[in-house]
């Protein structure tokens, strides 16, 4: 992680070795991404994911592994991973998968990594028409526009610029062929993202 500090646009705010420090490392920090080893003692990766995907600035996870295993692979995305890269990378590869990871898009190692992340982290986006996958982000502000929250109230309880809200909502309907609120909360009843 040495070479990380050497990077232009990247700050590296701490490190640890195993998975519960880095939970207390993310309270502390606020990363916007972390990466991890899958297999990390006292808490593996997995685990990881899990704790800090319900905390208000829940970073992007990238993971380094060993294992090219097709249900590892799973498992991570399902548990929220952002990108899942071989321990023996290059290191232009991982910089290249961080920096997607920070933006909320998918980087997967491999010829058949963009069809199998879709696969796993958004099954039905290739079939009901829309335009790429929806980021975590998106699904954030999605939620709290299909509960009555106008742009700028949901830009203050996401700790975003107005500006930014307005281009994920931009996004949001032209991924999913969206013509007004109205189509975004039938999206996330649809995919449940919140309840009818």
């Amino acid at each position: 992680m040495a070479l990380l500090t050497t990077e232009p646009g990247i700050l590296v705010v701490g490190d640890t070795g195993n998975g519960l420090d880095a939970v207390r490392l993310v309270e502390d920090k606020k990363p916007n991404v972390i990466v991890a080893n899958l297999r990390l003692p006292r808490l593996d990766g997995i685990g990881l994911a899990r704790r800090v995907a319900n905390m208000i600035s829940s970073p992007e996870m990238v993971y380094l592994t060993n294992e090219h295993i097709e249900a590892r692979m799973r498992d991570a995305f399902r548990a929220g991973a952002r990108a899942y890269l071989m321990q023996d990378c290059d290191f232009k590869e991982l910089v290249f998968a961080i920096r997607k990871a920070s933006v909320g898009d998918f980087y997967l190692s491999g010829p058949a990594g963009h069809e199998m992340v879709l696969e796993y982290v958004n099954p039905g986006s290739s079939v009901d028409g829309t335009e790429g996958a929806i980021t975590r982000r998106e699904i954030e502000l999605a939620r709290l526009l299909a509960d009555g929250y106008s742009n700028k109230e949901a830009a203050g309880l996401l700790n975003i610029s107005i500006k930014t809200a307005e281009n994920h909502r931009a996004a949001i309907m032209k991924k999913i062929r969206a013509k007004n609120v109205t189509d975004i909360v039938k999206y996330c009843i649809r995919n449940k993202i919140i309840e009818s």
